[in-house]
Formats: structure tokens, sequence, C-alpha cells
């Protein structure tokens, strides 16, 4: 069930809020503002989610390739949060409002690189999440057969 939590707050803020703000919102600058405080607050609670999830797992038969693909999706979320997320924003205080920079401003080009990077690990944490959705519970199973 926690899993099912972990996918969702990764693919409804980037995949379904930060497309509809970006089509509703007037200004590029504050549907990426909104965007970002919801991605902020989705990280952090996915890191503490994905924690409380490995203290359940940790004495239980989960198998290697879920602890693997656990602590991958750690690190995904923990570069966006605490690596790329800073990187970004100081670009943005850099820049000013992005609707105001020029398309071949190298400043907004760095921006975009970035926030590709940023885009792609979001990306690969999804299906991360999605495969440990698909791998289904932990342990052996047979507990959840049971007549």
């Amino acid at each position: 069930m926690s899993l099912a939590l972990v996918l969702a707050l990764l693919v409804v803020p980037g995949y379904v809020v930060a497309p509809v703000l970006f089509s509703l919102l007037d200004s590029h600058a504050q549907a990426g503002h909104v965007a970002g405080s919801i991605f902020h607050i989705a990280n952090r609670g996915l890191l503490v989610l994905l924690l409380a999830v490995a203290a359940f797992w940790w004495r239980r038969e989960t198998g290697r390739l879920r602890w693997i693909l656990l602590f991958v999706a750690v690190c995904l979320i923990g570069a966006n949060e605490f690596i790329l997320s800073p990187v970004i924003q100081d670009l943005k205080l850099a820049m000013g409002p992005i609707d105001a920079v020029p398309a071949g401003d190298p400043q907004r080009a760095e921006f975009g690189m970035w926030h590709g990077v940023s885009a792609i690990l979001h990306l690969i944490a999804s299906l991360t999440a999605a495969l440990l959705v698909a791998l289904g519970p932990s342990g052996s199973g047979r507990e959840h057969c049971k007549p």
C-alpha cells in the first residue's frame, strides 16, 4: 500500500499537476514556482515514506531486488531534492522570471538542461516505484494466500 502511495506521489505532481499548472497559469514563472513548491513537499514526503518502507522491510524476507530498487528510488529523489533543485533555484534567482529571458540566453539553456536532468531522474524514480508496486508485497507472499 505504501509503495502505491510512493508511486502516486511521483506521478500526480509530475505528470498531472505540473502540466495543468503550465496550461492554466498565464506565467511560466508562476507555474514553475507553484510546481517547484509542490515537488519540494512531495519529495520530502517521499523520502520519509521510503524510509518507513525500509523500516518495515528491515526484518522481513524482502529480497535483494526490492532493496536495490528502494535504494535507487531514494537516491534519485534525494538527488533531485538536495542536489538539482538548489541548482535550478539558483538559476531561477539569477535569471529572474523565465518569461522575460530570451530564448537564446545561455542561462535559459543551462536552466533547461538542469530541468531536463531533473525530469529524467523523476521519470526513472517513477518507473522504479512502478516496478516496486508491480513486484507486489515483500516476503514470500504465502501469508496473503491463506483461505
